[in-house]
């Protein structure tokens, strides 16, 4: 997974159409970035979204900032994964800019650490997000 932040997007170094990005939320939010901030600067260029949802167990986004990372995974202990549309990620924002985009490309799920159920949950959740918004 490459990550980059959005300084590098607001300098516009990488013109060509055949750069594509796949957007995982979460991961922007335990790099201290703004989601929906970045998937703004880039929504045209993305090709995949990586959904995911994480929730602080204990803390806020400020205190996360702070923490010491966990060195085999490289992000805050107090980060957890769950079910997709209960963490911190805004999914109506997300689907709505992903739409105003265009976007038609592949929704992979990361979820499933704490059982099948929560899995299925997610892809519930996503599946009612994708009718929502794209009409499928």
């Amino acid at each position: 997974m490459l990550s980059i932040p959005i300084s590098f997007w607001k300098s516009r170094q990488i013109d060509s159409p055949f750069f594509g990005v796949n957007f995982d939320p979460s991961n922007t939010i335990v790099a201290g970035e703004d989601p929906l901030e970045l998937l703004e600067k880039i929504k045209s260029r993305v090709v995949s979204m990586h959904a995911s949802d994480a929730y602080l167990k204990g803390g806020n986004l400020t205190d996360l900032r702070k923490l010491e990372l966990d060195p085999v995974y490289g992000y805050a202990k107090t980060i957890q994964h769950g079910v997709v549309g209960k963490g911190l990620n805004d999914y109506d924002a997300i689907f709505r800019i992903l739409k105003s985009a265009g976007f038609n490309g592949w929704i992979s799920i990361e979820d499933g650490m704490n059982g099948m159920n929560e899995l299925h949950q997610s892809a519930e959740f996503l599946r009612g997000k994708i009718n929502q918004y794209f009409g499928l």
